[in-house]
């Protein structure tokens, strides 16, 4: 069946971006549940962003009574891509199809016929497509690493432990995770040497981590970092 989705242009934080309709979506992808719920459900398990992904305008409809205002949800074109293949379904491969369609006609790319060539043109725009999205991710997960590393430089203040990380991080010292590793032994030994306790951290992407007090960090990672650069 052919996919009927009609594509507009909203301004999103100022720049022009094609949407379609989040009703108009949901009936093409043959979903029958409450529209506002499958909106929110979609937004949330795609991690979709407002007024980046999509814009949520009130629009009102005049009736007897009065006006019924609603929601609606306008969605961009890659963000319709990614509900449609989440719906995991035959009709949501042709969803997809068809917005990708879109983008072609958008950038200009022309209609083949020759099936080979149609499928290499495909593919080429398939892998920028996912390169878009790991370098979207890659900045998401630069982002998450900054901020995990700000409330590690922050851990247990009073009484001055940090983790190798996040004390690096406090002194403006660049260290990966496999070099925060082999001085995290080091400052552990030394720890054991002096007698001081090695505390324990909750690290949302390592699980527990140890720390250890500042004067053994301040012996370490100087020393440490001159023989990683």
């Amino acid at each position: 069946m052919k996919v009927n989705l009609p594509i507009s242009e909203r301004q999103i934080e100022g720049e022009l971006i094609k949407t379609c309709s989040g009703r108009e979506l949901r009936d093409e992808l043959g979903v029958t549940k409450d529209y506002t719920t499958w909106a929110k459900a979609q937004i949330k398990r795609a991690r979709l962003v407002e007024n980046r992904d999509y814009l949520l305008t009130q629009e009102g409809e005049q009736l007897p009574s009065g006006t019924k205002w609603r929601s609606e949800y306008h969605f961009s074109i890659d963000a319709g891509k990614h509900i449609a293949m989440m719906s995991g379904t035959q009709r949501g491969s042709e969803v997809r199809d068809y917005f990708l369609d879109c983008e072609k006609k958008a950038k200009g790319i022309p209609s083949v016929k020759d099936p080979q060539i149609a499928a290499v043109i495909f593919a080429l725009t398939r892998v920028d497509a996912v390169e878009q999205e790991q370098k979207r991710q890659a900045e998401e997960l630069a982002k998450i690493a900054e901020n995990v590393a700000v409330i590690e430089a922050r851990t247990q203040p009073e009484n001055k432990h940090f983790t190798v990380m996040g004390y690096a991080n406090l002194i403006g010292m660049s260290v990966d995770t496999r070099t925060a590793a082999t001085l995290g032994k080091r400052c552990a030994s030394l720890s054991r040497q002096k007698g001081l306790v090695i505390g324990d951290v909750k690290d949302p992407r390592f699980g527990n981590v140890h720390s250890y007090h500042e004067s053994v960090l301040q012996e370490i990672i100087p020393m440490g970092a001159k023989k990683a650069a």
